[in-house]
């Protein structure tokens, strides 16, 4: 052969092997493409496991302990409680005006407070801490996504807890609910206190967690979701121009706090009657809005309640906020079936006002919002 035919001989040879380096370019993307898409696939996996343990833990402090806690529940005179224990389930049951009623366990209560002062405010005496200006029980049926929002006046008369200048238990007095706040340490024995006052209120339901924010969260929350529309029902101008009486308006910043929390102190006991008014009006507009935005976003709870951390107190931690999100939006927001105001009758006192209970009719309201009736 001669040394033309040998160097002719080689061509195909490396016209083979450029050949099979060219496939192995065109694979190389396909390969990237591929463990791109294993790692996509994992961290989604990842997603999908942390949330299933987050709501399976939500889950478990939102309703746990709530079968042990009904069978303490008080009821008026002419209701009776029975408990009955299997090998298996414990299950209560009340019955009045000729009627069965089971208790649902499966209903969660938070308890939510506005605290009248500032979170530069420091108070290191028992009994100056501050008081519960806004109280709102939440009690949500983590089954069907239904819910309640019943507010309570800070001048409702209940036994509070005492605590003396070095926060010792003193005993019991009937106060305001408001006061009850007062009587800790600004954070965590405040809330637990205000929390014990209130399950009191409310026959000793139990109240599974609470959130408590100081003033500096209202324009914060406000406006971390655009601010809120609220119509003006009672005339603010002599606080903010824009509040006047039938206007609608939208709440920014400093005008979010006003609109919920001006009181007229030296008006009639109904005062505090009308600020409620506007309170229901403001969260009403909050919580649509909110929920909306959660809609769009599955993260909105989450960075509204990081951007207030600072200025709340509360046991609600991220594995609740998961699961409270995910049974609130299987149902929409309606004020007129959902708010209520716990119901009674306001005196004045020579020093203050003072808001009785109608404990028939709130007993009713109970057993509407946490029992089942038994056919």
């Amino acid at each position: 052969m001669n040394p033309q035919q040998s160097a002719q001989s080689e061509i195909p040879s490396r016209r083979s092997s450029g050949t099979s380096k060219k496939k192995k370019k065109k694979n190389k993307p396909l390969k990237v493409f591929g463990i791109i898409a294993a790692v996509i696939i994992s961290i989604l996996v990842i997603v999908a496991v942390t949330l299933v343990v987050l709501m399976f833990k939500g889950q478990r402090s939102a309703v746990g302990g709530n079968k042990d806690a009904a069978s303490a529940i008080e009821v008026p005179s002419e209701a009776e409680v029975e408990t009955v224990n299997t090998d298996s389930d414990i299950n209560t049951y009340v019955y009045y005006n000729g009627k069965k009623y089971k208790y649902n366990d499966k209903v969660t209560t938070i308890l939510f407070a506005g605290i009248d002062k500032h979170a530069d405010e420091q108070y290191g005496t028992y009994g100056t801490a501050g008081q519960a200006d806004c109280i709102i029980v939440a009690a949500l049926n983590t089954e069907t996504g239904k819910y309640k929002l019943m507010a309570v006046s800070r001048d409702t008369m209940v036994d509070v807890n005492v605590m003396n200048p070095k926060g010792e238990f003193t005993g019991t007095e009937k106060q305001q609910v408001c006061l009850a706040y007062a009587y800790g340490d600004g954070k965590k024995t405040s809330c637990e206190n205000l929390k014990r006052s209130v399950s009191r209120i409310m026959f000793g339901i139990p109240i599974n967690a609470y959130a408590a924010i100081d003033l500096d969260a209202i324009p914060i929350l406000n406006d971390g979701i655009g601010g809120v529309e609220v119509d003006v029902i009672e005339d603010l101008s002599h606080r903010d121009p824009a509040l006047t009486l039938g206007a609608h308006v939208l709440l920014q910043g400093d005008q979010a706090e006003t609109f919920v929390r001006t009181r007229d102190v030296k008006g009639d006991e109904n005062q505090n009657n009308l600020r409620m008014e506007r309170q229901k009006e403001y969260l009403t507009g909050f919580i649509k809005k909110t929920l909306s935005l959660t809609k769009q976003d599955i993260k909105t709870p989450l960075n509204l309640y990081n951007s207030s951390k600072d200025y709340t107190v509360t046991d609600i931690d991220a594995a609740m906020i998961t699961y409270y999100t995910s049974v609130f939006l299987k149902t929409g927001f309606s004020a007129d079936d959902n708010f209520v105001k716990l119901p009674g009758t306001t005196t004045h006192s020579e020093e203050y006002a003072e808001y009785y209970i109608d404990n028939t009719a709130l007993f009713e309201l109970v057993l509407d919002t946490y029992y089942t009736e038994v056919k």
